[in-house]
């Protein structure tokens, strides 16, 4: 008879190995499991760090999103500032990253709001693309532990910044720039 090919595939990433943010190539399973844990002890719950994103840019958020769950943080992302501000009264999350540019009003609104109605609210980080010292001094006066400005910073820099950050809040304190 004729000559007879067969084809098989080749998987090349084996179930136990998983490909991550901010690493090269694929990263043994046991990692992350370890990462994950290691996490789990900042919300005090022993249940993942809830981290708030208070985000419209979807695309922002989820670059954020992919590395902050990765490190093993839980996320929600709230587009608006009257959701993250229902979020935070209704899911009590350990952190807040907020934008200042949101569609229905300032992230420094936001910052004012929570002051007001939940006067022991989660620390807040504030995340903008404005730098101008006039607008860093007003968020550190309204209480936020941290001013970053986006394009000087990474997903994994902040991932790596939040249980410092969790800490201060639990403090009372503000953070130095």
């Amino acid at each position: 008879m004729g000559s007879h090919t067969s084809s098989k595939l080749v998987d090349l990433a084996p179930e136990s190995m998983l490909w991550f943010p901010g690493h090269t190539g694929f990263l043994p399973f046991g990692r992350t499991e370890a990462a994950i844990s290691a996490r789990r002890q900042l919300s005090g719950s022993g249940s993942p760090a809830h981290v708030l994103m208070i985000e419209d840019d979807s695309t922002i958020a989820d670059m954020y999103r992919v590395q902050l769950e990765h490190d093993g943080y839980r996320v929600t992302i709230a587009t608006t500032a009257e959701l993250g501000l229902m979020t935070v009264a209704e899911n009590s999350p350990d952190i807040v990253l907020l934008d200042l540019l949101l569609p229905d009003r300032s992230g420094f609104e936001v910052l004012a709001a929570l002051n007001e109605r939940l006067p022991n609210h989660p620390p807040v980080v504030i995340l903008s693309n404005y730098g101008e010292p006039s607008m860093i001094d007003r968020g550190r006066l309204l209480g936020a532990v941290e001013y970053l400005v986006k394009s000087r910073v990474t997903p994994a820099d902040i991932s790596g910044q939040i249980p410092t950050w969790i800490e201060l809040g639990r403090r009372g304190g503000q953070g130095e720039s």
